[in-house]
């Protein structure tokens, strides 16, 4: 399937931002943690979880402009396309820990603001800019990964398929926390001083302040030598 969407668009940008973007591991770990996720409910919540995915979608093109807005001031923001992989891999990891008879709906509500990071991505990175194809590609693939993810789960047994998927979520929810708290924590470069403001002698503008030399007093002469080198006649 993703062969034949890389294909369809003839080597183009669309099919560069398929293999670039769209199945890079940090746009593909959320959609398999959400896959995983869907196996451990039932036919009704899984389809409910893909609905909220997609309406999730719907509300982060929306409000692309204003999540930009709002991560603007976020230290180490632009890293990770706004932090939004981090931010999916913590929701769905912590969906994925979360047991008991709450966990059906607790996946359901996480996989919408994992379709709204996943609009915003695809608006961020989208490289022929508003192409209609690049949206219809990426929600394709986003439903073929959690879809299929989900029913290969439903093969294993439930006892041994729910440790694991506790097991992924708390990998992803290391990943995330990793990335995230990486990307905040780098500083920002040092400026480089102007050359008007660089000491001439190398050392840091500021640290040292320039003094001028002692004056150099002049020693009194010997009045025993001041004939000593007169001009003989």
């Amino acid at each position: 399937m993703i062969a034949a969407l890389a294909a369809s668009s003839e080597r183009t940008q669309t099919s560069w931002w398929i293999l670039n973007s769209a199945l890079s591991p940090e746009r593909i770990l959320p959609l398999v943690g959400l896959g995983v996720a869907t196996a451990l409910v039932g036919v009704r919540l899984r389809v409910f979880t893909l609905a909220t995915f997609l309406l999730g979608e719907v509300v982060g093109a929306l409000v692309y402009d204003r999540y930009l807005a709002l991560m603007a001031g976020v230290p180490g923001a632009t890293t990770h396309a706004f932090l939004t992989a981090p931010f999916s891999m913590l929701i769905i990891g912590i969906a994925l820990i979360v047991s008991g008879r709450f966990r059906g709906w607790t996946i359901a509500v996480a996989a919408a603001p994992i379709g709204a990071f996943f609009a915003v991505v695809i608006k961020l990175t989208d490289p022929t800019v508003n192409d209609p194809r690049i949206p219809l590609f990426g929600t394709i693939i986003a439903l073929w990964v959690i879809v299929a993810i989900g029913l290969t789960g439903r093969i294993f047994r439930p006892a041994w398929y729910t440790i694991g998927a506790r097991i992924l979520g708390s990998w992803l929810v290391a990943i995330g926390l990793l990335l995230g708290g990486a990307a905040i924590a780098t500083k920002p470069p040092a400026a480089i001083p102007r050359t008007s403001e660089a000491p001439s002698n190398g050392s840091s503008p500021g640290k040292y302040r320039y003094e001028p030399p002692a004056p150099q007093f002049t020693r009194p002469r010997d009045p025993l030598k001041q004939d000593t080198h007169k001009s003989i006649p």
